[in-house]
């Protein structure tokens, strides 16, 4: 509950500073009539002091010029011509000086549009630390979800006005800057100088690049995250452009399809320093030789690692060394190809997906 609260503040805060932000552009469009008609004010008063038929002090005849422009009378009313002029067109300047600033701040306030530029803009310029991410397509969306179960600011730039995925990432709060990588700009309204990552995934290797290198450009030290179809040219990028990742779709995908083909209890496939490792869950059967064997000593007889623990319905995420396996149990394990199958070996028998496709 007070992380909670803490999550409201926290967007209390920013929605202010993206106010904040959003009135400048009217603020400032506004200051140069309101400087001109405090100067028209103060040499208004200048002459009051000259030319009234009574003794002003200057602050005096200043408060009277300025009562003018919400069309309060001078009394006694003034005799000099100069002094007559003003009376006529203070009131005047002062009310279309006022019906301007009402006019220009509510037309922004009550026509606001969190899909406009102006807002998009206004929020990015609040957010610190954040991620861009760039494309939100199906691969996007994914992304996107993750990145908010974790907790992160999120900013997107998706060039599809059309795009159906557009309307997940509104209703969650998150600003969508609708536009390309390639417009003037669009890294300023992204704020990029103030972002710590930059994921690029759309289905165009040549714009995920170029808004990587723009970025490296306003911002050397960002880390980067391509998606890329080329894997040949993933490779190159990471050696030539110092980017951190440049994953290639079929690099990442062609793991998991080998040796899920081979062995339907695999979850996941991957390289880590040049080893495939692979995730995989199972049931321990009942002639099973794991059965009565403890996690602490399979990991003493091979190498691997106990992601999760199942027994009557009930998982449990890393469990200890203690734990000892009886029939029935499901297992979720991280290892290498070669020590899995000395696991279904163990396991008294073929590998089975029949758990797996029940949990899923």
């Amino acid at each position: 509950m007070p992380r909670c609260n803490d999550n409201r503040a926290v967007r209390r805060s920013q929605n202010l500073r993206a106010w904040v932000h959003y009135l400048r552009k009217p603020t400032l469009q506004f200051l140069p009539i309101l400087a001109v008609l405090v100067v028209l004010v103060l040499l208004g008063g200048f002459a009051f002091t000259r030319l009234y038929d009574e003794p002003l002090s200057f602050l005096r005849a200043t408060y009277l010029v300025y009562t003018l422009l919400f069309g309060e009378q001078v009394s006694p009313a003034p005799e000099h011509w100069l002094l007559e002029v003003i009376c006529f067109v203070t009131p005047i300047l002062g009310l279309v000086v006022i019906l301007d600033g009402v006019v220009r701040f509510s037309y922004h306030i009550l026509r606001r549009d969190e899909t406009s530029h102006d807002w998009v803009h206004a929020v990015g310029k609040t957010m610190h630390n954040h991620v861009i991410l760039f494309g939100l397509g199906k691969v996007g969306m994914r992304i996107l979800q993750q990145l908010l179960k974790l907790g992160e600011q999120v900013i997107v730039l998706e060039k599809d006005t059309h795009c159906t995925n557009l309307a997940y990432a509104r209703k969650h709060g998150v600003p969508v800057r609708v536009g390309h990588g390639r417009e003037e700009g669009v890294l300023d309204d992204l704020n990029v100088a103030e972002a710590k990552s930059l994921i690029c995934v759309t289905d165009d290797d040549l714009a995920n690049l170029e808004l990587a290198l723009d970025a490296r450009k306003a911002k050397p030290g960002i880390r980067v995250v391509l998606r890329m179809f080329d894997q040949e040219l993933a490779g190159k990028i990471k050696e030539s452009f110092g980017i951190a990742v440049a994953f290639s779709t079929a690099e990442l995908s062609a793991p998991l399809f080998a040796t899920a083909s081979a062995d339907p209890s695999i979850l996941n496939a991957f390289y880590v320093d040049g080893k495939l490792l692979v995730v995989a869950h199972i049931e321990v059967k009942p002639s099973s030789a794991l059965c009565g064997k403890s996690i602490r000593e399979l990991a003493r007889e091979l190498p691997l690692f106990i992601i999760s623990y199942g027994r009557g319905g009930q998982f449990l995420l890393y469990p200890g060394g203690d734990v000892v396996f009886t029939a029935g149990d499901v297992v979720t394990l991280q290892t290498e190809p070669a020590t899995l199958k000395e696991v279904h070996r163990l396991n008294g028998g073929n590998p089975s997906a029949t758990k797996l496709l029940a949990k899923a």
